[in-house]
């Protein structure tokens, strides 16, 4: 009978993270509803800028304003983590 905690080879498996793991299936959920939501508002709106205004799918808009987002949660976060990261003198 073979040892559930090792490789084929015999080494050691790393242990689980389950807080990683946690954040991947939040993530994959997030992403499912996010592309749900925006498959749902296919008709066309109008986007007032500061100076303009333009005309497109709400799809577009949605998963812009998604992208966006998660672009600022991943700044936030690298910065987070920089920031504890960094020795205290």
């Amino acid at each position: 009978m073979t040892d559930p905690t090792s490789t084929d080879r015999g080494e050691p498996r790393p242990p689980r993270d389950r807080r990683r793991d946690a954040r991947l299936v939040l993530t994959g959920v997030a992403a499912v509803l996010l592309v749900w939501f925006a498959l749902a508002n296919l008709t066309k709106v109008s986007i007032t800028f500061w100076v303009s205004t333009a005309r497109a799918p709400l799809i577009v808009v949605i998963l812009i304003s998604g992208a966006l987002g998660a672009a600022v949660a991943l700044l936030v976060s690298r910065s987070r983590r920089r920031r504890r990261d960094e020795p205290s003198t």
